[in-house]
């Protein structure tokens, strides 16, 4: 899977390189043969990063460790590691190490699991979103959790939300990996939302199978002009004399 790099070309080139195997040979004979020790073993080439899947490229960059504790905790691991078309939005240790005080305490206890869920799942997207797709184009696209990121491709460098791609993109045999400058933030987005689409009063009414209804809309009608408003009647009816005042 071929990618172009957006950022700076020696970024682009230092994430995917490997080293070479090197093979070693004896040096030619002058003399007579004679027993040679044992040749050294050519160094094992390491397999290209590309070749791994995303979790296992997160693991070889070595800079992910608290990103990785956190999809570890929210049961991901294994989904993100054998499913295709995968894209994460990953921030480094130093952007986890950069939270208030107490809050990556609070973030990866037991009880905040969900939470924790519900925003890994927000840097996570089920599709492989190559830069060439993003190059000048700005707009939203739904992340595994359903929340909707903005992605904007349209400046020097990418922005996702209020958060800067500082390299990509980084490829891996199911996807890819965007190293991001901070932490996403999916209740932001579903502010975002709830603006968009307020949510309608609850009215406290059921509906016909006893369960309360969704929503009630109300409609003002037009006041209704009454013919006789204005008149005054000339003869008064006996039957029915009007009151007269005190």
């Amino acid at each position: 899977m071929l990618r172009i790099k957006l950022l700076t070309a020696a970024a682009a080139t230092a994430l995917l390189a490997a080293p070479a195997a090197m093979a070693q040979t004896a040096p030619a004979q002058t003399t007579a043969p004679q027993t040679a020790p044992a040749a050294a073993p050519a160094a094992q080439a390491l397999p290209p990063i590309a070749s791994e899947n995303v979790i296992e490229v997160l693991k070889a960059h070595g800079r992910f460790s608290t990103l990785l504790q956190a999809l570890d905790q929210s049961q991901l691991t294994e989904t993100l590691a054998t499913r295709d078309r995968i894209t994460i939005f990953a921030p480094t240790d130093e952007v986890f190490a950069g939270l208030p005080e107490g809050e990556r305490a609070r973030l990866l206890a037991p009880a905040n699991v969900q939470e924790l869920r519900n925003l890994m799942l927000y840097h996570v997207l089920v599709a492989d979103l190559t830069p060439e797709q993003i190059i000048g184009a700005r707009g939203p696209i739904a992340t595994a959790g359903g929340l909707e990121v903005t992605i904007d491709g349209t400046g020097d460098a990418i922005a996702i939300d209020n958060a800067t791609v500082t390299e990509t993109a980084i490829d891996a045999a199911n996807g890819g990996i965007y190293v991001i400058d901070r932490l996403l933030d999916p209740n932001a987005a579903a502010q975002g939302d709830a603006e968009a689409a307020p949510a309608a009063p609850a009215t406290g009414v059921n509906a016909p199978n006893g369960q309360p209804a969704a929503a009630v809309t109300t409609t003002a009608s037009p006041p209704v002009q009454n013919p006789t408003d204005g008149q005054v009647d000339e003869t008064e009816d006996p039957g029915n004399p009007a009151p007269t005042p005190n």
